[in-house]
């Protein structure tokens, strides 16, 4: 069942972003992850939302996503990602 990983971030350095972007795209196509949609959020319609961008890529399964974040590979890229931004990530499962 596909699965969905959604980073939900706020931008410290926009250079570092550009080059974590660069860097991470090859690690999750590696592991089957697809990008999907990236953008600001322009409004919370209900609660309270503590970051300004939201980002989404699609993983053939949870098990793929999970892959992919433990990966040396992409561990190696979290120093530049915290440089670049403050970000919560989750992963639900599509049905």
């Amino acid at each position: 069942m596909a699965a969905y990983f959604i980073a939900h971030g706020t931008l410290k350095n926009p250079e570092k972003m550009l080059e974590y972007v660069d860097r991470s795209g090859p690690i999750v196509a590696h592991y089957g992850g697809e990008f999907i949609s990236v953008g600001e959020i322009k409004a919370v319609l209900t609660g309270k939302h503590k970051h300004k961008r939201t980002a989404i890529f699609k993983f053939p399964d949870v098990a793929a996503a999970e892959a992919w974040y433990n990966s040396d590979a992409y561990k190696a890229i979290w120093p530049l990602r915290n440089e670049a931004g403050d970000f919560d990530f989750i992963v639900m499962e599509e049905y």
